[in-house]
Parts: structure tokens; C-alpha cells; sequence
């Protein structure tokens, strides 16, 4: 099978006609990936424009996932190779994250966000006991909702095709039922402090350090005007999704970065609770 493409936890593989293997490395999770077929199936049955998933394989110490074909780019490569187009494809990502949004979990199928970010937040050695509780306590008092929730939205899962009529979400291993304001806020979070890869090309590091915080603003900008949710409500889920992040195998200078975000933010609920005592 021929290499087309690789991230972290996957290589992508020509399979067949119109179909391409998903390779996950050797000793990533079996239940995740299960939980990736299974969620990919449901939300293309409910008429969402991802891949279909067709069946999943093992081979070698491997296991891996055949999806559909979608010929496309990343809106994240369009953007870094093509900056003049920075503002459609940004009102892009954010129509395309509102339509999933718009579809309810109304069977109870899907986890819970705010359960995901609890355990998350519970599994942050960074943090300490009185930290977690804070946490914990502050995450009970956001809304409850049962839209479907993509988890990991951000450019580089979202692809357009060349001539730029069709697009399609992919990776859809975090999927979750909750509040649209927290995906959101997972988005800007990524945007915000997320890095390439090490081993991207120089040019296309440079490109999105120049771009970073111009997708992030027309990305929130689009995003408010066509859903109605205020920057408010996104805004408060900012902590509780930033402390469940540090959860991930990340950098050691976005851990640093979220880690003091997350203080920062304990520290001004503190400031706002004695302003208002």
C-alpha cells in the first residue's frame, strides 16, 4: 500500500478505488479506535459530511479503520499556502462546525462533554487536590446540552475539495454530546496555543504562526453571527477545556502555557467572588 499521509497517532494509506486505510500506530488504543468507526458511522448516518467509515482491519500489531475517499485539502494548508482566501475559509470552518452543531444526540448514544472533561481534568497530575475540586465544582455550573460535539475541531480536520463546492470533518475519535460554546472554546483553545509538528516544514510553521490569531478571530466572529452564541458563553467555557488539554501528551511550552492560563483564570474567579462579597 502507498503512503499518502501521516499525524501523530496515524499513518493514511491508498487502500483501494475511492478508499484509504487509517493505520494507527503500533500500541495506540484499541477501544479508541473502536470508538472512532462507531462514531464516524453514526454521524454519517445522520447526514453530517464526513467520511463513510466501511470496516475496520488489523494488520500486523496494527489496527487500523477504511474510510471512504475524500479527494481535498485541509482548510489549514489552504490557509497557510493561500492567505488571500484566510477569511473565506474561515467563514468556511465555522459554517461547516455549526452544521454539526445543529444535530442532536436526542438517543443519549454519545459521551457526555462535561463527563470527558472531568476525567480529563481528574487524570492532570499538574494540579492540585484543591485545583481538581475547583475544577470539578466550577464545570457542574455550565449548561447541559445534547448537541453533537466534534471534541478536536480545528483547520486541519476539516478538508475542502478542489473545486472547493464539498467538504467533509474528519477524525472524529473525541466525539461527544454537550454544549456547542464548550467545542467551540476547544477550538479557540488549539488555535490559541496549539503547535505543528516539529518535524513540519519550516515554511508552513512560519505560515501558521502568521495566520494563527486572524483564523481564530474571523473563525469566532463567523461562528457568533451565524449561531447566536454569545463570545460570553464561549468564553466560559474556556477553563474547564484548557485544565481537561493538559490532559494530552502536549509540548512542553503549550503545558506551560495552558497551565498558567488555567491559574490565571482560578486566580480571577477568585478576585470576582471578593469584588462581589
Amino acid at each position: 500500500m502507498k503512503l499518502i499521509g501521516q499525524g501523530r497517532t496515524a499513518e493514511i494509506y491508498h487502500y483501494a478505488d475511492d478508499l484509504i486505510l487509517k493505520l494507527y500506530r503500533t500500541g495506540f488504543s484499541g477501544e479508541a479506535v473502536q470508538n472512532e468507526y462507531r462514531m464516524s458511522q453514526w454521524v454519517y448516518e445522520k447526514g453530517l459530511p464526513v467520511p463513510r467509515a466501511v470496516k475496520q482491519m488489523h494488520h500486523a500489531t496494527r489496527t487500523g479503520i477504511v474510510f471512504e475517499r475524500f479527494e481535498g485539502t485541509t482548510l489549514l494548508s489552504l490557509m497557510i499556502q493561500q492567505p488571500e482566501w484566510l477569511e473565506h475559509l474561515s467563514y468556511i470552518m465555522a459554517a461547516t462546525h455549526y452544521k454539526v452543531h445543529m444535530i442532536q444526540d436526542e438517543g443519549n448514544t454519545l459521551p457526555s462533554q462535561k463527563k470527558i472533561l472531568e476525567h480529563a481534568m481528574l487524570r492532570v497530575s499538574l494540579f492540585s487536590d484543591l485545583e481538581h475540586e475547583r475544577l470539578i465544582h466550577y464545570l457542574s455550573g455550565l449548561p447541559e446540552q445534547r448537541a453533537i460535539c466534534h471534541g478536536d475541531y480545528h483547520p486541519d480536520n476539516v478538508m475542502l475539495s478542489k473545486d472547493g463546492e464539498q467538504h467533509c470533518v474528519i477524525d472524529w475519535m473525541t466525539g461527544m454530546a454537550g454544549d456547542p460554546a464548550g467545542d467551540v472554546a476547544r477550538t479557540w483553545v488549539i488555535l490559541k496555543s496549539g503547535k505543528l509538528p516539529d518535524d513540519a516544514e519550516p515554511a508552513i510553521l512560519e505560515g501558521f504562526e502568521r495566520a494563527r490569531n486572524l483564523i481564530l478571530e474571523q473563525y469566532i466572529a463567523h461562528y457568533v453571527a451565524l449561531s447566536g452564541i454569545t463570545r460570553e458563553q464561549i468564553d466560559a467555557w474556556m477553563l474547564p477545556v484548557a485544565a481537561a488539554r493538559l490532559d494530552e501528551s502536549l509540548p512542553f511550552s503549550e503545558e506551560e502555557y495552558l497551565l498558567q492560563f488555567v491559574r490565571d483564570r482560578l486566580r480571577l474567579l477568585d478576585e470576582t467572588v471578593h469584588t462581589t462579597s
